[in-house]
């Protein structure tokens, strides 16, 4: 019976928890930067709407497809010239720049640091390329980790995943 606010207060923590279920989440002592209700599944269930910031984008990196639930099959990894060339080949999608790509993370996880129930089956150990050429060297871009939500430069010939967006 002593143990009894324990329990309740672990079932407590993995209810909060489920909304990310394939990430390690700290939810009930961080407030989520991404939860559910940020988030508008589209009609066909393959793309949602950042009721944040107004951004509609894929549920899956391209290379896999929203299975209803899930993503599934393989994600493609290219270079970053070949990441702009296949957004051009998806009508009205593009490469979000790293702003909007940082935009995605979930603050209260990490393995993978955004959230999973809309954005179910993304890799978290994939790096994810942006638009944005870094500043001083127009040989590298910015890419985003969502194992850990990190950012980072490399170079452009070097291999990542990417995620469309377009605006509404």
């Amino acid at each position: 019976m002593k143990h009894l606010p324990k329990i309740l207060s672990c079932f407590f923590c993995l209810g909060l928890s489920s909304v990310y279920a394939q990430g390690t989440c700290n939810v009930s002592q961080l407030k989520a930067s991404a939860p559910n209700s940020r988030y508008q599944v589209q009609a066909n269930t393959a793309q949602v709407k950042d009721l944040q910031t107004n951004l509609i984008w894929q549920r899956c990196a391209v290379g896999k497809v929203w299975s209803g639930f899930e993503c599934t099959g393989t994600e493609k990894s290219v270079s970053w010239q070949q990441a702009l060339q296949e957004a051009k080949t998806q009508t009205g999608w593009r490469l979000p720049n790293i702003k909007e790509l940082k935009s995605l993370v979930e603050v209260a996880c990490y393995d993978a640091a955004i959230n999973n129930t809309i954005f179910a089956g993304m890799t978290s150990s994939a790096s994810f390329w942006s638009s944005t050429t870094v500043a001083e060297d127009a040989t590298n871009a910015w890419q985003l980790k969502f194992d850990d939500g990190k950012s980072q430069f490399v170079a452009k010939t070097d291999e990542a995943s990417l995620i469309l967006v377009r605006n509404p």
